[in-house]
Order: C-alpha cells, then structure tokens, then sequence
C-alpha cells in the first residue's frame, strides 16, 4: 500500500542543511520550503533539494497549510517560540538539540505539541548511532543487569564555534553559538547535551533528582578579547547527576583545553558494562567489540532519524526513541549543572 507523501519545510540554512539531506533521501518525502534570514543561501538549499517555496519569516512558512512538518534548526533561544508556533499551525516538529534553553520553555513545547496532537522529537543525533543502538539493545535484555554508574566525557583541543572552525561550515558562521542570550550554553549545551544525554540513555533514562556541577571560561579568554568575541558561555563543564534508585551520571565536557582530545561513555553495571566510542561490551571474562555485537541478537538495522521522524508522523503509536516530553528532564539536568555552577550548592529537580 502506498504511503502518504509528506511535504516537510525546515527552518535555517546551517545546521538544516542536513535535515533537507536527510529528507530528500527517503520514498514520499519532499522538501517543500526553506526559510533563512540569509534569502541567497535559503534559495540555494531550496534549488538543491528541490524545495518549490523559499522564506525569509519562519511564521509565513508554518502558515502554508500544505505542509506537514518543519525542522527546526536555528539559534538555541528560538527553538521554543518557533515550535509553540508551528505546532499550533499544525505541524509536526523536529527540533535541534537543545531542545531549548531552560526546563520552563521544554514544558511549554511539550504541552503545545499535546495540544496539538501533533510530533515532538528533539534531534539527539547520537542517539541514532549504530552504536548507541546496539548498547541499548543490550540494556533493554538486561545484559548489563542493573546499571548503577556511568561517566561521560568529550574534550575538544581548540573546538569552540566561530573561534576554531572555518567561516564558512555549520560551527564557524555564527557568534550566536558563544552568546549566552542566544545560546542559553556554552559547551554544556552544544556537546554536553549529547554526551549526557547519551549516558542516561544508555542507563534507561532513570528520574533525575539532584544535580551538582561547575562551569569555566579559561584557555580561549585571551583570543577572544583579541578578535573582539563575546566572553559569556562556558567553556568547559563538568557536573554529577544523582537519580531517584540511586544511581550516579558523571559528566565533563570542553571546548578547549591543555589536555588530550577524547570522546567517551562508560556504563557499569552488576552483570556487565559497556564503553562508547566504539561500542564494547563487557561480561565476565569476555570483551565483544561492535562486529560480535551487531550480530549477537540477530539482524540490526540502524535508524535513521530524518526516517525515524517521518515514520513517527505516520504512525502515531510508534514509540520515539528521542521524544519531546522525555528531553525535558535532559534540559533539567543541563540547567541544574548550570545552576548548581552559578550557586555552589547542589540542586534539587
């Protein structure tokens, strides 16, 4: 039986670039408009991939009642607004990471989209990992037994946005990345977001209840007083997460610092644990690395979230594997890091 095609529309020209990517890949999918402030490159994505509509204000595109869903790919600070509004347009939504920038505006979009009836997902991209697949499939048998401990960690050696990256690429074209009112974060929100949420989710998302962290501005001061850049986000960030049975996530994350570059997750469990990047799972005696995985618990296929998304639309009792009302509690953890850094104490979720 045929499927219904859809007719997707998303919002900004960097990041969205790969969401139009992803669409134009899938069987009754369509790129049906493109809206950036930048009109030229809005019309070269559009050209590229085919978009028959091109925008420059986000509210006249989510208007198009044609449309069945929009990414959203813009500075942090808008995630929440442009969402409320597309989904009360009747959209559904694909959001960015973060999902937004403080819990109060996460709850707002959620409660928008249950209003709606509508989507929700947040584009946790590493959550759609194959490797991240696979540890959670063993979790999800009970492999590791009771996970009571993990620790995630991604240091950069000169990686912060427009300081580090050429001009013209995703991370090198917006000093909104390294403002606080438009970023919300620094690191902790850029690659925090992934490597918390990464850790929780391979412990099976437990209910957060206390957070303690610290936060810094250190090694790219000078440079950036030098070029004339905003000093107002974190730069590195590193936080404990208590949840409700007990358990504990530990997580630290730079954009620059005099240390060796690394990007890791550590699972531990009472029956065996497991190791990101790459995937590596260990139970007694043995250590079995991503080939032996894959094929442990028969065929894997890997999940595409572009896919993920479009079949999400399509069927409604599809379970989501990175839903809006579930990243809530992420951006609760985020802030309470945040919070916690500003305070000295620890805070209570």
């Amino acid at each position: 039986m045929a499927v219904k095609s859809l007719r997707m529309g998303v919002v900004g020209t960097g990041f969205g670039r790969y969401h139009m990517e992803g669409y134009s890949k899938l069987e009754g999918v369509q790129v049906h408009a493109v809206c950036d402030l930048n009109l030229e490159e809005a019309r070269f994505f559009a050209n590229q991939y085919g978009a028959k509509h091109v925008f420059k204000d986000y509210r006249e595109m989510f208007a198009m009642d044609e449309l069945d869903g929009v990414s959203i790919a813009t500075p942090n600070c808008l995630h929440a607004p442009m969402t409320i509004d597309a989904l009360k347009k009747g959209k559904h939504v694909l959001v960015e990471k973060p999902m937004a920038t403080t819990p109060k505006e996460a709850e707002a979009m959620v409660a928008a989209a249950k209003k709606a009836g509508k989507r929700l997902m947040v584009e946790q991209a590493m959550r759609f990992a194959p490797d991240t697949q696979l540890l959670r499939a063993y979790f999800d048998r009970g492999v590791f037994g009771e996970v009571y401990y993990a620790k995630s960690s991604w240091i950069r050696r000169k990686g912060w946005p427009k300081l580090n990256f050429p001009p013209g690429g995703t991370m090198g074209r917006g000093v909104w990345f390294i403002r606080k009112e438009e970023a919300g974060f620094g690191a902790l929100g850029d690659i925090g977001v992934h490597l918390v949420d990464l850790a929780w989710y391979l412990m099976g998302a437990p209910k957060p209840v206390a957070v303690t962290g610290m936060m810094w501005t250190k090694v790219a001061v000078p440079l950036l007083k030098k070029k004339r850049l905003p000093v107002e986000v974190d730069e590195m960030a590193a936080g404990a997460i208590r949840f409700e049975n007990g358990q504990l996530l530990a997580v630290d994350v730079s954009w620059d610092a005099y240390n060796e570059p690394m990007q890791e997750v550590r699972i531990f469990g009472d029956k065996g644990g497991a190791t990101l990047f790459p995937a590596k799972v260990y139970r007694g005696e043995d250590i079995m690395e991503t080939a032996e995985l894959s094929t442990t618990f028969g065929a894997y296929e890997p999940v595409d979230p572009y896919a993920h998304f479009v079949a999400c639309i399509r069927n409604p009792e599809m379970k989501c594997i990175a839903p809006g009302d579930q990243n809530i509690q992420l951006i609760k953890m985020l802030d309470g890091i945040a919070r916690s850094a500003q305070t000295g104490k620890e805070v209570r979720l």
